[in-house]
This record gives structure tokens, sequence and C-alpha cells, in this order.
């Protein structure tokens, strides 16, 4: 039976009937690459105390997607020209998933903004803007172009376990990044300019992070997703 994959969505203010709400928004790519990755995907609202373990124990894993940033308040930073907050009410959210997914021993894949909330929820410190603020770096974004970098496996690691090399390409979209790796996690994958691009926690099965978007990959099934479906189908 093909696993079944829960997938946190960005929200997009709206209005209904004269009032301000929100809607839930995917990006097609995440389902599509998904389900190439023989997987069937599912959409997730925001996570509510009192139903988010039932949700996850019908799930076999969850990904937490990209998005927009992370609030300066979450990271005690001062704002930066270049932040392009997400909503305040999804930064909660994808820390209740994540927080239950880990209790209740899921597979976790966290993708680009993913990452980042895995990392920060355990003690990470950011770079607000690598242009400015990690100068001499390579360019890791070039939105809405497809932009490919190459990213530097350790080997070792459980992502070096199911990766198709020790150096790769990825498709890259982000103009932030860790600044350590947070305790609980290892690094699992660098770019060439040193940007941490993968963590995971080596004491789990399968909670990894990523910054790139696996799910743009040129030439899918996508490996990390594949590799990702695979640690879901013994849940």
């Amino acid at each position: 039976m093909k696993p079944l994959i829960g997938i946190t969505t960005e929200l997009q203010p709206d209005t209904l009937e004269g009032q301000g709400t929100f809607s839930n928004t995917l990006l097609t790519g995440y389902s599509e690459a998904l389900a190439l990755a023989g997987c069937l995907p599912v959409a997730l609202p925001l996570a509510r105390p009192d139903t988010v373990r039932e949700t996850l124990s019908r799930l076999d894993g969850l990904i937490l997607s990209g998005g927009m940033d992370i609030p300066v308040e979450v990271l005690g930073e001062a704002p930066h020209p270049s932040l392009e907050p997400m909503q305040p009410e999804r930064w909660p959210s994808e820390c209740l998933w994540l927080e239950t997914a880990l209790e209740m021993g899921k597979p976790v894949l966290g993708i680009c903004l993913g990452m980042q909330v895995m990392a920060v929820t355990a003690g990470a410190r950011m770079i607000l803007d690598i242009a400015t603020q990690r100068p001499g770096s390579i360019s890791h974004t070039e939105w809405p172009q497809r932009l490919r970098h190459e990213v530097i496996v350790e080997e070792g690691t459980r992502l070096a376990s199911f990766a198709p090399a020790l150096r790769v390409e990825t498709t890259s979209s982000h103009h932030q990044a860790i600044v350590d790796v947070p305790k609980g996690y290892r690094l699992a994958a660098t770019a060439p300019d040193g940007v941490i691009e993968a963590i995971e926690m080596p004491d789990r099965p399968f909670v990894i992070g990523v910054q790139w978007h696996a799910e743009r990959t040129p030439t899918p099934p996508d490996w990390v997703l594949v590799g990702f479906a695979r640690a879901c189908e013994g849940t």
C-alpha cells in the first residue's frame, strides 16, 4: 500500500462574505512529485491541538513544506529589508505538526522553510539574508528561475545512505539559511560555500531537513522523496 503523506500548507489572506479569512494553498509540484515517488499526498490545514494527533495517526509521514520567512519575533532578530514573513498563524501550526510527529515517531521531511522550522525549534540561529550577511556566497535563489547548484552530502549520514552520490545537483530557492546545526541534529550536507543544506536526527529512522526543493527536480522521481517514501512504507 502506498504511504499516505501529509504536507503542511501556506496561508493566503482571503475574504469570505466580507470577512477576513485565509486560504490554505500548496503548489501542485508537491503532490505531483510525491505521487511520482510512490506516495499518496494530503494537504494539511492549520494544526489544531484537539485533532493533530488523530490526524497524524492516520498518516505515514509528514512533510513541512516551503514558504515565506520565519517571523523575526520568533528569531529575536531585528527586521531585515529582504524579509517576507509568513502569516503569524502558520508558525505555531508548523511547530505543532512537527512536535507531535516527533513525539509519535513519524518520518519527517522538511523542505526549505521546513528545514528552517526544524532547526529553529531546536535552537538554531538564522542568516536572515545570505547575499548581504554572507558576502562571497554562491547564489542560492534566482526566483522565478529554477536555480541549480551543487550540494555536498556528508559521508556516513542517513542522507548519504540513499543519495545517488556524495555530490549532487539540487534545485535551490532560498535567501536565508541556518547558522549552526542545533542540538539533536547533525550536519548532513553543505553547499560549496559552506552554507548548511541538510540536517538530520541521527537517532531517528527518518527525520531529515533539506534546504533545497526536492519537489522541483527536473528529472523526477526525486531521490530524496523516494528515500522518504521508502521510510514511510514501514510505519
